[in-house]
């Protein structure tokens, strides 16, 4: 795994720091640490495998640094890719002035590809939860013959009586004027979301749900 930090060095602007990570290894920063100033970076496109370089284009960020584990332990797929750099699963673009940050998207398992488009869960999930109505929210992809994906919202109401519904959801959206090919399609309301021990959200369980409902809905 690899951890993300940030400082007064690195970004001193306080707002920025909140949000945006340097480049690991961008010799623009006073590393203070010396695996910072060992460390490399790669932003790589999961579905061309080139590396990115201009803003705005999301794609996997690699790092090959001392800190990075040797491997992992039993007969698993090695973690790193054909140049030595582990892949952190971690989605990123490219940002701020000269390229020099970095602002973090979603997890790579959790973007959702929706007729060519990626989108990103976390995002839409943010907004989602700006409702009164919302406790918390998941997005996760639903296959589709036509699209590759299409999105589904799981919702855990504030009041199970009183639920939103799919268009009180949109209205947001709306009002946030996100592209509409981000939009969900399909809304499940559960009183609980499922959470391993330490609160994070199951997608992997809600994703097998939407495959068994789906299953059981073909004739």
């Amino acid at each position: 795994m690899t951890v993300y930090t940030v400082c007064p060095d690195t970004i001193p602007d306080p707002g920025e720091r909140g949000r945006l990570f340097p480049r690991p290894g961008d010799p623009s920063f006073a590393w203070r640490a010396r695996a910072g100033r060992e460390t490399r970076s790669r932003l790589v496109d999961l579905e061309t495998g080139e590396d990115i370089t201009e803003p705005g284009h999301p794609g996997e960020l690699r790092v090959s640094s001392p800190t990075i584990i040797a491997g992992y332990w039993g007969d698993v797929p090695a973690p790193f890719d054909e140049q030595g750099y582990y892949r952190t699963g971690d989605i990123f673009e490219i940002t701020g002035p000269g390229g020099h940050l970095l602002s973090y998207v979603d997890r790579a398992k959790d973007l959702i590809s929706r007729g060519g488009y990626k989108v990103s869960a976390v995002e839409i999930e943010s907004l989602l939860l700006s409702h009164p109505k919302v406790a918390a929210a998941a997005l996760v992809g639903m296959p589709d013959d036509r699209l590759g994906e299409r999105i589904c919202a799981f919702v855990e109401p504030r009041d199970p009586a009183d639920p939103p519904d799919l268009e009180e959801l949109l209205d947001v959206l709306r009002t946030h004027q996100v592209a509409r090919f981000k939009w969900p399609e399909r809304l499940e309301i559960l009183a609980e979301l499922p959470r391993n021990p330490v609160g994070k959200i199951l997608k992997r369980t809600l994703r097998e749900q939407l495959r068994s409902a789906n299953a059981v809905r073909r004739p």
